[in-house]
């Protein structure tokens, strides 16, 4: 009897230090829980550190971008649109045949390049002065001179040299070279870019797209008699001087982004949109503000803009409406000579513009000019 009282005696004790034992180290484990951050606060921060390692990550991939151009009044605002686009990186430029003697306007494309953009590590080099199509065409002469000298607009001197590679060489080696897959914006002839893949086909690997201005296939072209004797009411501009290449390029295989006239002749720089530029103390915007009171001189009022839609479809494809298919040219001579047509719509790779947002695309390149 004895021996039992003892024994609960002892029981009673061990039971009362174990629960001490319990609320001690309940005590202690809400002290370092509450020593420590909010749950939710801690996985906002490690969403937010997240974030910021995206968003450089984004700035550091830029598209890097070749820019085969002819010259036209359109590509000179089409460049800096480019030079300012935060997603994209200019990693050369090629004087094209087209509008311009490539040549002939090489040293005022290289004082815009370097004195007036300030791409100083972008490098400039030649086209080819005559098209791969024997058959080709020639822009009007007067168009030509006026491109040549870049549309008369002041430019200061430069002293930097032209690459001397040829377009094609450059292209190649910019393609060849580059970490990215590269993609090519063409808004003159495609003749350099098909010597490219005439000198070099496997580029075509390394190669994101072209985007290119040109062609017309539910529209009809722009030559508007001024292409001499021709008789051709379908071919666009662009693609008619050398049908051959263009055809060339189309049937390459690499994924064609066309901003055709179907998706771009209704782009009207109006004196509403010029009087956005005015008073900009950027020595680029003042430059193209020159260029546009120019051009509502030769235009007697409002005039269009092509290649500078073409550039926005690099980066910014929403501002148009697109169809896709299996697309070639026509580069027969004829009265259909540089004609774009649609195979079928069973190639989603290509694809051409058959409309776009017109006040969206005034609001986005004037946001990009002014970098607001």
């Amino acid at each position: 009897m004895k021996f039992r009282n003892v024994f609960s005696f002892l029981f009673i004790i061990m039971l009362v230090i174990s629960s001490s034992a319990c609320k001690s180290n309940s005590r202690t484990i809400q002290t370092e829980i509450s020593s420590q951050e909010p749950i939710s606060d801690s996985i906002a921060d490690v969403d937010k550190l997240g974030t910021t390692t995206s968003a450089v990550e984004d700035i550091d991939q830029r598209i890097p971008v070749i820019f085969s151009h002819d010259g036209a009044p359109d590509d000179i605002a089409a460049l800096l649109y480019l030079s300012k686009h935060p997603e994209i990186e200019v990693i050369g430029v090629v004087n094209s045949y087209g509008e311009q003697n490539p040549s002939e306007s090489s040293q005022e494309w290289a004082a815009y390049l370097y004195e007036v953009l300030d791409l100083d590590n972008v490098p400039l080099a030649v086209g080819s002065e005559t098209p791969l199509d024997p058959n080709g065409y020639e822009f009007p002469e007067s168009w030509r001179i006026a491109a040549n000298k870049f549309w008369d607009v002041e430019l200061p001197t430069s002293s930097v040299a032209i690459d001397p590679r040829e377009g094609y060489e450059l292209i190649i080696d910019l393609i060849n070279s580059s970490p990215e897959k590269v993609v090519l914006l063409v808004t003159g002839a495609q003749t350099d870019v098909a010597l490219a893949l005439q000198h070099d086909p496997q580029i075509k690997n390394n190669i994101e797209r072209i985007v290119l201005m040109g062609g017309a296939f539910y529209t009809e072209g722009n030559l508007n008699g001024n292409a001499g004797e021709a008789s051709n009411d379908v071919a666009e501009w662009n693609i008619f001087v050398d049908a051959l290449a263009a055809k060339q390029v189309f049937n390459s295989g690499i994924p064609l982004t066309i901003v055709s006239l179907d998706g771009s002749d209704s782009f009207w720089i109006t004196r509403a949109m010029y009087d956005q530029l005015t008073g900009s103390q950027d020595t680029s915007v003042q430059l193209l503000s020159q260029l546009w009171e120019k051009q509502f001189e030769i235009w007697g009022g409002d005039f269009l803009l092509w290649d500078i839609l073409a550039a926005v479809a690099v980066a910014d494809p929403q501002y148009f409406t697109w169809e896709n298919g299996n697309l070639d040219v026509i580069s027969e001579v004829g009265e259909q000579h540089g004609q774009t047509v649609v195979l079928d719509h069973a190639n989603d790779n290509n694809k051409f513009a058959v409309n776009n947002d017109r006040d969206g695309l005034y609001t986005h390149i004037i946001d990009i000019i002014l970098e607001r």
